[in-house]
């Protein structure tokens, strides 16, 4: 006789509802998050087939099988963001304008708390798409919390390519691991150093951060400027409203984005490495056993002008947004050599800052066109 198939266990509560009529947010014991996640393993296919294409109806069907009381997030209808809620000059592509994508869906928990377990829920539903943007605004989020978001924009099961945390003191939790968003904005976060340094090392996919409000260090930009060179995927950095006085101390950000002509002596030693990089590529295919190839060197691109050879850095950032800052006309010259360094279609926006002679300001704008937004 063929063995019986195992009887599978009914699907029933966790959590015992309470009775209040309304979500009242509180923490969970590590015990209680364990539980969950053995729920929604153990019952993931009578789940998954419960599931329907609308994230409102999937949280609240899974709240009602765990015995929790539904976040508020979703008892509306799922809302559409803004993407121009924040911008204070529409003259100007805002970041968020990314792709012309102007009505991502998004799941916006606006300045309400968010327990554990709602965000192990909200994990499990996005695994069954729809949504590729997740919003956080003013929330008091915790380690816990961040540790939770952290899992769900490295799960590629969920694919979140956006994420806006607002209003919030940043947590190192959110970059434990590597992950896969493409958009990334932390405004008034109260961003220091250290954060700066692991964001660059576990995000290396971004191609929009926005750094809005944050009052960045000194070391805090260098610490950007220095992470440009290896992370070349960015398209767009926004730097407003972060009391930067002077493009000086966007130094380290300057280098690192343009072209830069070389010497006849620079010239002759990149063609010396990209030689020896060659080689080692040809020796490489020789190899028989994998894991025992030579390191090749990762050279800078170069490209000609009028007769001249040219180191290109960071050709892909297209926006560099440093309107609501306190810049002034003493960064003319620092201004206009930048812009000349940056290539075609690249745009640098100025609105808001700090600028009196506008009669000079009018001729640099004149002089760049489309380069420079004031």
């Amino acid at each position: 006789m063929p063995p019986k198939k195992e009887e599978r266990r009914p699907l029933e509560p966790i959590f015992s509802q309470n009775n209040f009529p309304f979500y009242q947010y509180q923490t969970y014991q590590q015990d209680n998050l364990d539980q969950v996640s053995q729920f929604l393993t153990y019952f993931k296919p009578e789940l998954t087939q419960m599931m329907k294409n609308n994230i409102q109806e999937n949280m609240l069907i899974l709240c009602q099988s765990i015995g929790i009381t539904l976040h508020p997030t979703f008892v509306k209808v799922i809302q559409n963001l803004d993407i121009n809620d924040f911008d204070e000059n529409k003259k100007f592509k805002n970041p968020e304008e990314y792709e012309n994508d102007q009505t991502s869906q998004v799941v916006f928990f606006n300045s309400v708390k968010v327990d554990q377990i709602t965000l192990k829920l909200l994990e499990f539903c996005l695994c069954q798409g729809g949504i590729q943007a997740l919003k956080f605004c003013n929330n008091d989020l915790g380690q816990t919390e961040y540790s939770l978001i952290s899992q769900i924009i490295s799960n590629p099961e969920c694919k979140i390519k956006k994420l806006y945390i607002d209003w919030q003191q940043i947590q190192p939790q959110l970059l434990q691991s590597n992950h896969l968003l493409e958009q990334l904005y932390l405004r008034s976060c109260q961003i220091k150093s250290p954060f700066i340094e692991i964001l660059f090392q576990n995000m290396r996919n971004l191609k929009v951060l926005d750094l809005y409000d944050n009052q960045l260090s000194k070391e805090a930009l260098n610490l950007i400027g220095t992470s440009l060179k290896d992370n070349t995927f960015l398209e767009q950095l926004g730097l407003a409203k972060n009391s930067i006085n002077s493009l000086e101390q966007l130094s380290e950000i300057m280098q690192n984005v343009g072209k830069f002509q070389m010497s006849q002596e620079e010239y002759d030693e990149y063609r010396i490495k990209e030689k020896e990089r060659d080689l080692i590529i040809e020796r490489n295919k020789k190899v028989k056993k994998k894991g025992t190839e030579e390191v090749v060197p990762v050279l800078e691109a170069i490209q000609q002008f009028d007769n001249n050879w040219y180191i290109i850095r960071n050709q892909r950032l297209s926006l560099l947004n440093l309107s609501l800052n306190c810049i002034d006309e003493n960064s003319f010259v620092q201004i206009e050599k930048f812009l000349n360094q940056t290539n075609e279609g690249f745009q640098l926006v100025l609105t808001n800052n700090k600028f009196e002679d506008q009669k000079a300001l009018q001729r640099l704008k004149k002089k760049y066109n489309k380069k420079l937004m004031i």
